[in-house]
């Protein structure tokens, strides 16, 4: 199981960088609201990436809130969601314990607890589905999205596949 997290997180650092390659190339061809959304929306997702490994890690929440008051640039962005990849990849290769509970305090304030995997698949889930949303915003506008699936991911790593 340990290592099927590995390989989902390095499929998470692959889709996220396709799809702020693809951002990048296109961003000025975004309306304004639509090139604010498409940074928050994955804005967001590195936010709550750097929360649940502060979590896991036991220190404290980097972030008061789900999401920041300022829209990063790109490549403040990018800097983020690489440092947060890398450092998922770094525990999933080394946890020990994937049923270990963490507790924690959700932003709003609300007590959390949940296991390191219940943790990973969270924010496998959260991550896929915030890059949908980026990814619509940019066929909504008739601009190319990425084909950023788990499935592409095996066959560019692995071309036989």
């Amino acid at each position: 199981m340990q290592q099927s997290f590995v390989n989902a997180f390095e499929y998470k650092v692959w889709a996220n960088q396709e799809m702020l390659n693809f951002g990048s190339r296109q961003f000025d061809r975004l309306p304004k609201d639509d090139g604010t959304f498409f940074l928050r929306i994955l804005n967001h997702t590195a936010v709550v990436d750097a929360l649940f490994v502060a979590r896991i890690r036991g220190r404290p929440d980097p972030f008061g809130a789900d999401n920041t008051v300022e829209t990063p640039a790109l490549a403040s962005l990018r800097c983020l969601m690489s440092k947060n990849d890398l450092e998922l990849i770094d525990i999933a290769k080394s946890v020990e314990a994937l049923d270990r509970p963490i507790c924690f305090t959700f932003s709003d304030g609300d007590g959390g607890q949940m296991t390191i995997a219940e943790i990973f698949l969270h924010l496998l889930t959260h991550g896929s589905n915030h890059r949908g949303m980026a990814s619509r915003t940019l066929v909504n506008n008739q601009l190319d999205r990425p084909r950023d699936t788990f499935t592409r991911f095996l066959h560019h790593r692995d071309p036989a596949r």
